[in-house]
């Protein structure tokens, strides 16, 4: 009877176990894409980089990756905009924690919202880890 009880115990915790690491793998991306008011201003896509790279500082961001926009002729590619920002994020109540930080807030509103025309972002959950 123990040595049932002790294989049932082992199997609860090794679905347990396995359950929680799927969970805590998942992580949120958010992507960021911006359109300039001055499309194509070399000045104005260094400021909001620089702007962007200055955000890795807060600690709940977990990677930060910003650039411009590649050209393209391929018909389902959007390449519209000017700058694209991709983050992750460990978990939604993390990424809350970055855009109501002070710093994400000064960024939007001194660099982002005077330069840009339009700004769209897309949250999704990672899952493939």
């Amino acid at each position: 009877m123990k040595r049932i009880l002790i294989i049932v115990l082992l199997c609860f915790t090794f679905v347990s176990c396995a359950t929680t690491n799927t969970h805590t793998n998942e992580q949120i991306v958010h992507i960021v894409l911006v359109w300039l008011k001055e499309q194509g201003n070399q000045q104005h896509i260094d400021q909001i980089i620089e702007a962007t790279k200055q955000l890795k500082e807060i600690v709940e961001l977990k990677k930060l990756n910003v650039g411009k926009s590649i050209p393209s002729d391929r018909k389902i590619v959007d390449d519209s905009f000017d700058i694209g920002i991709y983050m992750t994020f460990s978990s939604v109540e993390d990424m809350q924690s970055y855009l109501s930080h002070p710093k994400h807030k000064r960024a939007v509103h001194s660099v982002f919202r005077p330069l840009a025309a339009n700004i769209v972002v897309y949250d999704f959950t990672d899952q493939t880890n």
